[in-house]
């Protein structure tokens, strides 16, 4: 196991424990149930998370044995089928019943959460069935314009009366939890003044994204929200660059505090999303997630052990940064001299990486050697074979013709190139400039002519 899989295999293994909070008891009544026990279950970002389990009693299933942290729950079938889905807010001694075969209809007592929940759910539900009614309407050719308009006209007025029960309970019920959910769901309303002006409407729908969640409320961790909001900000808001992703996720940081259960578990998030990323010069996102604060701050589920394979692989990873001074290399040529690329004198410098016994650098090789003899850049190609086998080394350079600046990895002065360029397979390329900074990495020949045109496009300006 190499040390992203060991990193990868740490993440897999978190388990989130959060801190017991007032204590609830509760019952729940099911109707045409079969079975004689029950899961709870509740949401952990975009996990979901065994809570507690009950058996039934007199027809009825009670749940009072450890602390119940607000949030939304399910109730699920030892099938893992789902039965039912509700709020716990520190209410106390509440029932739900329902029916399994019909478990939209849900009767509550003792809960003004429930009672909230479930009218709300209902109506929406009631507003989507009609949307899909026109949809279906529209898609049918013997439909009347008259009909399209008299259903459009309903589902208008059914959209406004879900707005104005959503507005009512926001402001009837301001210290309720399905307040913080309704307001966590509302989309950002760009001014009018702007609308029109799509640079300004997007600058404005960035700066104003987490306007109306509370990222450092724990209860929306138990919650399908908090993860949605998320991919879509990275994925969609975000740009696609590394220090842009930096600068967003130290505000999401912020706006996180000072719950450190919200706050380590973004962390986690982020170190899983970004720990083996997909495009270039993400790693330095890693580095900088593991450098400012994992190093600096208590992070849940951190042990001694995660930390220092945190610290090693974001220490392996510094030195080849986008924009670092590559690191010397020291190899063995085909004429048992030590040559470094550091003499070389190029406009551009192409690390390779590369085996003989590899297939896909056989088929990047002679890609590369026909994309030289049509490009005006100087380029000095500094070909590293990672075999030992130094006699079937130096017969494969001269069946390739590769003429170029071949060296083996094996026979070296500096440091195991494995260690100092993160080489776990081959091929592997770094782009260098002229002052041997590192300007592109793990990218393959077909985008090379892209590489250096976006770097001299850069350069003009």
């Amino acid at each position: 196991m190499n040390k992203k899989q060991a990193i990868l295999f740490i993440l897999l293994l978190l388990i989130f424990n959060s801190p017991g909070k007032t204590q609830v008891h509760f019952s729940i009544i099911l109707n045409n149930y079969s079975d004689s026990s029950v899961l709870l279950t509740s949401y952990y970002g975009n996990k979901i998370k065994l809570v507690d389990t009950a058996t039934m009693h007199a027809g009825v299933f009670n749940f009072s044995k450890t602390n119940y942290p607000g949030g939304m729950y399910m109730l699920a079938s030892p099938s893992k089928n789902k039965l039912i889905e509700f709020i716990i807010n520190n209410e106390s001694g509440f029932t739900l019943q329902t029916d399994t075969t019909s478990p939209g209809q849900v009767a509550v007592n003792g809960s003004i959460e429930n009672k909230l929940f479930f009218k709300h759910l209902q109506l929406r539900n009631d507003t989507y069935r009609q949307a899909m009614k026109i949809i279906d309407m529209q898609a049918n050719e013997d439909t009347q314009p008259y009909q399209i308009e008299e259903a459009e006209a309903k589902l208008d007025s059914l959209k406004k009366v879900l707005e104005q029960e959503e507005k009512g309970i926001i402001s009837t019920y301001p210290d309720l939890f399905i307040t913080e959910i309704l307001k966590a769901n509302k989309e950002i309303k760009i001014p009018l003044s702007i609308a029109d002006d799509s640079l300004q409407s997007y600058l404005y729908y960035k700066e104003h994204f987490w306007d109306n969640l509370q990222l450092s409320d724990e209860r929306l961790l138990r919650t399908p929200i908090i993860d949605q909001k998320l991919q879509t900000y990275f994925d969609r808001v975000i740009f696609l660059d590394p220090d842009s992703t930096i600068a967003a996720i130290d505000k999401v940081v912020s706006l996180a505090r000072p719950s450190d259960e919200v706050v380590s578990y973004l962390l986690w998030y982020f170190i899983a999303k970004y720990q083996n990323p997909q495009y270039m010069g993400f790693d330095a996102v890693f580095v900088h997630l593991v450098d400012q604060y994992f190093l600096k701050e208590e992070v849940r589920n951190t042990t001694p052990s995660i930390l220092e394979k945190l610290k090693e692989r974001s220490d392996n990873l510094k030195p080849l940064l986008i924009g670092a001074s590559a690191p010397d290399l020291l190899l063995m040529d085909t004429n048992d001299r030590f040559v470094s690329f550091r003499n070389l004198d190029a406009d551009y410098i192409l690390l390779l990486f590369w085996d003989f016994n590899c297939d896909v650098c056989e088929n990047e090789i002679a890609e590369l050697q026909k994309l030289l003899d049509t490009i005006n850049y100087k380029i000095s190609i500094y070909a590293v074979n990672t075999n030992s086998d130094l006699a079937r080394w130096e017969k494969e350079i001269r069946a390739r013709n590769m003429n170029w600046i071949n060296v083996n990895g094996t026979h070296s002065i500096t440091s195991d190139f494995h260690e100092l360029y993160d080489i776990s397979g081959t091929p592997r390329m770094f782009l260098l400039d002229h002052e041997k900074k590192i300007i592109a990495k793990h990218f393959k020949v077909a985008q090379l002519i892209l590489i250096i045109e976006n770097q001299l496009l850069k350069h003009k300006h």
